[in-house]
């Protein structure tokens, strides 16, 4: 294994449950034609710290598979992680829920991968190529756990240029299975659900917002719903099953647009869509934000569920500009209830709400706090660094 030394003070960090150790942190020099996938950390007294996944292609080249004792990486010791993973979701099913995530990466001990499950379709996304050589071994456990129809590969951005050195690899690949078909049906709180595994966006659904899907089900009896990020209709079919009085979804993408209107008709088949309460509106969400305004047009109900606006850390600043213009375009629109969220890693949880609060306030728009959200049961996070999901539910108005 590579052999890597790092500081006292990283050492103090990741003895306390920190997972990584970036490239320049890295104290000693590796030959770069070592081609071994991992590597291990001793502290400055010469003891085992950490055995983990070693990527010299990354920045985040060092990730953490076990602490404190050795360990031999093999299907005995990912079967020990997944069984443990398996036991914190057991509930989901109970919940008519067959979509969900089944492996948080290092929230759940196999760091830098995820794998989502969409009934009997897993979809396994990396984030490091260190993890190449052990897909053989997971997919045979998956298959074993699961007993899954099918097993896609999704590749972070981050890894594709590994792809000459592992060219037996691609975004999209069907590992096990026939791949007649990306589109998968699932289901989440007995609703339904066609997702693209292959081609869409992270694993093709974005199942951390079950939780508020849920809630905004509960609020939108009698309502009227602007749904802005919409994607793929999450929020409007549960908003819908609610009993809400009409919805409009906001969405760039044309395809995530497509795809919304057939989770409709899969859940509500006696209707038709577009119908008379529902509609939806292509373009850019500030631009039609700021025409409903000056149509005074107003929803009891707004949704804004936007895409990471920091991807990372230099884009903090202006992330938290955007947030802030965003919620007072949002709370120009709203009579009722505004639910704001991000997912950007980069944003702290409480500089995400000083930056909605702050825009409300510039409109001049009294506002109450109701409720704060974060992860679901499926997305642990057992390190500050993994927190991203963060949201606000506000009444707006006197």
């Amino acid at each position: 294994m590579i052999k890597i030394q790092i500081s006292k003070t990283l050492q103090g960090k990741i003895r306390k449950g920190y997972p990584w150790v970036f490239k320049y942190q890295v104290q000693n020099r590796i030959l770069e034609s070592q081609p071994e996938n991992l590597g291990v950390i001793y502290d400055h007294n010469n003891r085992f710290l950490a055995l983990g996944l070693w990527d010299p292609d990354a920045d985040l080249c060092f990730r953490v598979l076990n602490l404190g004792k050795p360990r031999e990486i093999n299907t005995g010791f990912f079967l020990e992680r997944l069984q443990s993973a398996k036991i914190i979701r057991e509930e989901l099913e109970h919940q008519g829920t067959t979509g969900y995530r089944v492996i948080n990466g290092e929230n759940d001990g196999l760091p830098g991968l995820v794998l989502d499950r969409y009934e009997d379709t897993l979809v396994l996304k990396l984030y490091t190529a260190s993890w190449f050589p052990f897909l053989d071994e997971l997919c045979e456990l998956f298959q074993k756990e699961f007993k899954s129809r099918q097993v896609v590969l999704r590749l972070a951005r981050n890894i594709s240029k590994s792809f000459g050195v592992h060219s037996a690899y691609r975004d999209g690949q069907i590992l096990v299975g026939d791949g007649n078909s990306s589109w998968v049906q699932f289901k989440e709180n007995r609703l339904k659900f066609l997702v693209d595994v292959v081609e869409g966006q992270k694993t093709g659904f974005f199942l951390d917002q079950r939780d508020n899907r849920l809630k905004i089900r509960e609020m939108a009896k009698d309502r009227s719903v602007l749904n802005v990020f919409s994607y793929s209709g999450g929020f409007s079919v549960y908003a819908l099953a609610g009993g809400c009085r009409s919805v409009v979804e906001v969405d760039s993408n044309p395809f995530a647009l497509e795809t919304s209107l057939r989770n409709l008709k899969l859940n509500f088949p006696g209707k038709s869509f577009p119908a008379q309460n529902f509609s939806q509106k292509e373009g850019d969400a500030f631009q039609i934000l700021a025409g409903l305004k000056s149509e005074k047009q107003f929803f009891d109900l707004v949704i804004l569920d936007p895409p990471a606006f920091a991807r990372n850390k230099k884009h903090k600043a202006q992330a938290l500009v955007a947030y802030a213009k965003l919620a007072k375009a949002g709370a120009e629109v709203a009579s009722g209830i505004l639910f704001a969220a991000s997912c950007s890693a980069h944003v702290p949880e409480n500089d995400f709400y000083d930056a909605v609060y702050r825009g409300i306030g510039s409109a001049g728009i009294k506002y109450e706090e109701i409720a704060r959200t974060g992860h679901a049961l499926d997305h642990p996070v057992t390190f500050a660094e993994a927190f991203y999901l963060k949201s606000a539910y506000l009444k707006i108005g006197p």
